[in-house]
């Protein structure tokens, strides 16, 4: 029935790795009296049935077929780019004869693909049918003890819940921010930028129990769009993450390094001017509000005092995401900023390192950080609603004490 056939993973390396030439591939699972042949990376069947390899990496590549049917794998590790148009042109493919989409992914990374897919067999679970299965399903044929272990160390984690349990885990209750947020105001890497920076929430040590250090990377578009573009967040030694840090300020011309030293005070201060002295540069201390431009031989630092419940730091930046003012770069490093982000709650504790670095860049590039100053939260919150309302033309503006509560506008 099918004799017109397409295949995809992320990449044309794993297409050919897994889904032709893997233990579950295409040749591994046809029957000895019905062999499957690979000539020139398609497969062929004696019937005449043919199998071609299409990708994410050429999104216009099924475009124009008439395909009796399409298998793609693991959705949710296509590039967010090219995703949306190599999906849409293969279903368009699917016009004549079987016209099915077979697809098969670990439901993780709240990603909106997989999303739609659930959503579509929810409204119509007759034609779109979602089968779901777990690893404990599967312990025969998987390494004895592998399930029992992955148990123990992702149990009751997402990560469990997706890997395990097969489960579609969306945005957290209580979260301060939404993966469509996110997914919604993505960009591609703007051709100029009229600032960037790197927001770091250092850890001083990398002994067993301490965090991680907090490294993001973020720019200002000419049209004050914020920009997150890289997250380099991870356990290193201050030595290490100093020295990561000072690389990239000078490749890419930035213009201040943020840095939050409610850990290490001085020392952090410190230890950028002892990796700064190494590459022949001077570290120049500034104030919160001042103006910094990126200079030659330069490194400027911005220290900040998280002064306030961290959620009271976290909430306007939210605002800002909510409202599209803050784009995370296509294709850049940002899956597990964007976990952190989409199921860190208040209500569990303290925040994040990365999220941390994330909210401080934010604040500095938006120009929060000096509504802060007199007042707090309150100031802050003040900023980002008379924002909103002066984004509202004047007919419909509501009025802005009303959208802070109270006297909350009184203290703009």
């Amino acid at each position: 029935r099918a004799r017109d056939i397409m295949f995809s993973a992320h990449n044309l390396d794993e297409t050919e790795r897994v889904m032709i030439h893997g233990p579950a591939g295409l040749v591994a699972c046809s029957p000895p009296w019905f062999p499957a042949e690979v000539v020139k990376g398609q497969v062929f069947w004696r019937n005449g049935a043919v199998a071609t390899p299409m990708t994410p990496e050429v999104p216009n590549g099924p475009r124009g077929g008439n395909r009796d049917l399409a298998w793609l794998s693991e959705v949710a590790s296509y590039p967010a780019s090219t995703r949306d148009e190599f999906f849409s042109n293969v279903r368009l493919s699917l016009r004549t004869g079987l016209g099915r989409l077979l697809v098969d992914t670990t439901p993780k990374r709240r990603n909106p693909l997989v999303r739609y897919l659930i959503e579509r067999g929810e409204r119509d679970p007759v034609r779109h049918i979602v089968i779901r299965g777990s690893s404990r399903e599967n312990v025969d044929n998987l390494t004895e003890g592998a399930v029992a272990e992955w148990e123990a160390e992702y149990g009751s984690t997402t990560k469990g819940k997706e890997e395990l349990d097969g489960l579609f885990v969306d945005d957290a209750d209580g979260a301060l921010w939404k993966q469509k947020w996110i997914d919604d105001h993505r960009r591609d890497m703007p051709g100029s930028l009229k600032r960037r920076i790197i927001s770091v929430d250092p850890a001083i040590s990398t002994r067993r129990g301490t965090d991680r250090s907090g490294l993001v990377e973020l720019g200002l578009g000419v049209d004050d769009q914020v920009f997150v573009i890289d997250d380099f967040t991870g356990k290193h030694a201050p030595e290490v993450w100093g020295a990561m840090v000072l690389e990239r300020y000078v490749r890419n011309a930035c213009d201040c390094v943020v840095v939050e030293r409610n850990r290490g005070g001085d020392l952090v201060a410190s230890l950028l001017r002892a990796c700064a002295t190494q590459r022949g540069l001077r570290v120049e201390v500034v104030g919160e509000d001042a103006i910094t431009r990126a200079a030659s031989g330069v490194v400027y630092l911005k220290e900040t005092h998280a002064r306030r419940g961290k959620d009271l730091r976290a909430e306007p930046v939210a605002s800002l995401y909510e409202r599209g003012r803050v784009s995370h770069v296509r294709d850049a490093n940002l899956a597990e900023l964007e976990e952190v982000m989409c199921t860190w709650s208040p209500e569990v504790g303290d925040s994040p390192d990365a999220l941390d670095a994330l909210v401080h860049g934010v604040v500095e590039l938006a120009g929060l950080a000096r509504a802060s100053k007199s007042d707090g939260g309150a100031a802050v919150r003040g900023a980002v609603a008379m924002q909103a309302a002066l984004a509202t033309p004047r007919t419909e503006r509501t009025n802005v004490a009303t959208l802070l509560g109270g006297r909350g506008g009184d203290r703009i």
